[in-house]
């Protein structure tokens, strides 16, 4: 960092300090910092990127950039479920997220199975990552008695519980693609052992009832080779059928029938438009970049120790019986067109 970067670094990075709390905090906007601090919008870039690698910084696309929260736990449980897919995009990307964020906050991370459940710290939260058979849930509930989950959990009203609501993902993407002019959509999907590809498609089909759209469903394997085994099929629904769209339960399922078509001479959005999920990082670098949900584990990560914290301090939270329900974020790019612009 030069030592103009250094000196603005110090400044933010002590007002930060002076502002931080156990809530998550938004930070100005660029153009607020660049008018106050009188220096340029790229500087300013540089200087936010330099304290998001710090950890004091969280920065959410499309929501802006907020301070951390402090963190006061020393230590947290995590345990996974024994359903969850290791090639799982957003899981992957949660416990790689989690697993630096509390490194950069000291807070060490005691990873647990069912069988090990005692091995924990009993008087610290645990965090549970993927959806739990009922009667693994149960025996968790037994163990410890603050739990916060990354799956909903409808029937449950006795422990947190932060989540995207895949079930509306799949509602709002088929009214995305309705307001666009298609009225002839796929939808590819993975395993209905995948909550979050059950509960998108499940979304889906009643979105498209809603919007009077003709749909069909396609499932495979929710990663590349998936998406690139059902191009036969889609190219023959988009040649022969007239289907104009496609909407995918990821983006690994999307790139990979993306160069399905390819071969087939097919190219989206030229010749049928993609709408997917994840905005994982190749998402706005793959050609056509892709018009997908931004579902941000850095948001779901501040929030859980965002209340942690704030449980520790509050008595009517002491229990943590809480619903916290996040919203993607539609990235617009290159995938998606109006059916008048094919």
């Amino acid at each position: 960092m030069n030592c103009e970067n250094k000196e603005i670094a110090d400044a933010l990075r002590h007002e930060i300090i002076m502002l931080q709390s156990d809530r998550l905090v938004k930070l100005e906007s660029e153009r607020k910092l660049e008018q106050r601090l009188k220096v340029g919008r790229q500087r300013i870039r540089e200087v936010i990127s330099q304290l998001v690698s710090e950890g004091l910084l969280v920065k959410y696309e499309g929501k802006g950039t907020y301070i951390a929260p402090l963190v006061k736990n020393e230590f947290v449980n995590i345990i996974c479920s024994p359903d969850i897919k290791l090639n799982d995009p957003f899981y992957n990307r949660m416990l790689m997220e989690l697993t630096g964020y509390s490194a950069k906050n000291s807070v060490n991370m005691i990873p647990l199975t069912m069988d090990t459940l005692e091995n924990g710290d009993i008087i610290s939260p645990v965090l549970m990552i993927g959806k739990f058979a009922e009667e693994h849930l149960e025996k968790i509930k037994k163990a410890y008695s603050q739990i916060i989950s990354f799956e909903n959990y409808p029937d449950d009203d006795d422990f947190v519980q932060i989540y995207f609501d895949h079930f509306k993902i799949g509602m709002n993407a088929a009214k995305v693609l309705a307001a666009y002019g298609h009225m002839k959509v796929i939808h590819i999907t993975g395993p209905a052992s995948f909550a979050s590809a059950l509960y998108r498609k499940d979304g889906f089909i009643r979105g498209a009832i809603k919007n009077g759209m003709e749909y069909t469903v396609l499932e495979s394997k929710m990663n590349f080779a998936g998406g690139y085994s059902l191009g036969d099929e889609v190219a023959e629904l988009v040649s022969q059928e007239q289907y104009t769209a496609i909407f995918a339960a990821n983006d690994w399922m999307a790139i990979g029938l993306i160069q399905a078509l390819r071969t087939k001479g097919l190219e989206v959005p030229d010749y049928v438009s993609l709408l997917s999920v994840d905005n994982i990082p190749l998402a706005g670098q793959f050609a056509p970049a892709l018009t997908t949900y931004s579902l941000d584990a850095n948001m779901v990560i501040a929030e859980c120790f965002s209340l942690m914290n704030t449980a520790r301090t509050s008595q009517k939270e002491k229990h943590f019986q809480k619903r916290v329900i996040l919203q993607p974020v539609l990235i617009t790019r290159d995938t998606l067109k109006k059916t008048g612009n094919r």
